[in-house]
């Protein structure tokens, strides 16, 4: 006979309350079973979990199999961490501290990545990237003009006095209306010997 260690189903319609149990692999799930070892109530926060170790191991050193929801439950519970020490030749009295040093020897479990995005994802992904570095630039921009501009200003006024900066401004004037005044007569004369 092949003995299981496997959950059965109890309470009502949308209100499942689970009894963790030992039970001939034969016998249906809510059938017959040989020992009741804890129970699992999933519709609390946090989920209730209650498990009687000591018959649990009795029913693991007869050679019972859990069940996977069973021995994820085992584990959450830290059962079958301590069932393989005991195996292994551990003693009681160490057990502790042989869990403890284990627990400090492995890595902190890391949040799982997506591996796949969808094509929205990956465009709005993209998009705030841009948008970021568009941010970026902008900001380094302002920066850049804000410290030229004061530069220029302050050297400016030193290098020129005051009253040169007018004359220079009037000569130039001057010299622009002179070329206008070639140009329309040049092109007056192209117009009247065509």
């Amino acid at each position: 006979m092949a003995v299981k260690i496997r959950l059965k189903k109890m309470g009502s319609k949308k209100r499942p309350f689970y009894r963790l149990i030992a039970a001939d692999s034969r016998s249906p799930r809510d059938g017959r079973f040989l020992e009741t070892l804890g129970h699992y109530n999933p519709m609390v926060e946090p989920a209730e979990i209650k498990i009687d170790e000591d018959k649990v191991y009795k029913w693991l050193g007869n050679g019972a199999k859990p069940t996977v929801s069973a021995a994820n439950l085992l584990k959450a519970q830290g059962i079958l961490e301590r069932w393989e020490l005991l195996k292994s030749g551990v003693t009681i009295a160490e057990l502790d501290a042989k869990i403890e040093e284990r627990r400090v020897k492995q890595p902190k479990a890391q949040p799982k990545e997506r591996k796949k995005l969808s094509k929205k994802a990956i465009a709005a992904a993209k998009a705030a990237e841009e948008e970021a570095a568009k941010a970026a630039e902008e900001k380094a921009k302002p920066e850049k003009v804000a410290e030229e501009k004061p530069v220029e200003k302050a050297e400016a006024p030193a290098e020129t006095p005051a009253e040169e900066t007018p004359a220079e401004e009037e000569k130039p004037a001057e010299e622009v209306p002179a070329e206008k005044a070639e140009a329309p007569a040049e092109e007056s004369g192209e117009e009247e010997k065509s």
